[in-house]
């Protein structure tokens, strides 16, 4: 599975996650089969734009704490699968993929 997580910064695996998928300026897309974590820059365009990062990366999942509803009707055309949980770090989202949650409600915009 490939995940994308939005990081406030690029500190490899002890980035932070970003509050919010929106508003960032990387993700980071972690690899669990090859155990490979790559850190993607995003332009700082606002509304839908780390969707649009996301082309090409070939995710399967994004693990937020929130999403904008429009963001989220996109990820799902895509088959991106949405996920949340706790996890203050990218290394504590990858030492706990098993225990990820759907994301189930946008954060209402």
């Amino acid at each position: 599975m490939k995940i994308a997580m939005p990081i406030v910064e690029n500190q490899g695996k002890g980035s932070r996650i970003h509050p919010h998928f929106g508003q960032i300026q990387f993700l980071a897309v972690y690899d669990s089969e090859k155990k490979e974590l790559k850190i993607v820059p995003v332009k700082p365009i606002q509304g839908c734009s780390p969707v649009a990062a996301l082309e090409g990366l070939g995710v399967d999942a994004i693990y937020t704490w929130g999403m904008g509803m429009r963001a989220m009707q996109l990820c799902t055309q895509r088959g991106i699968k949405l996920k949340t949980g706790r996890f203050e770090t990218v290394e504590g989202v990858i030492q706990n993929l098993d225990k990820l949650e759907d994301l189930e409600e946008s954060c209402g915009h």
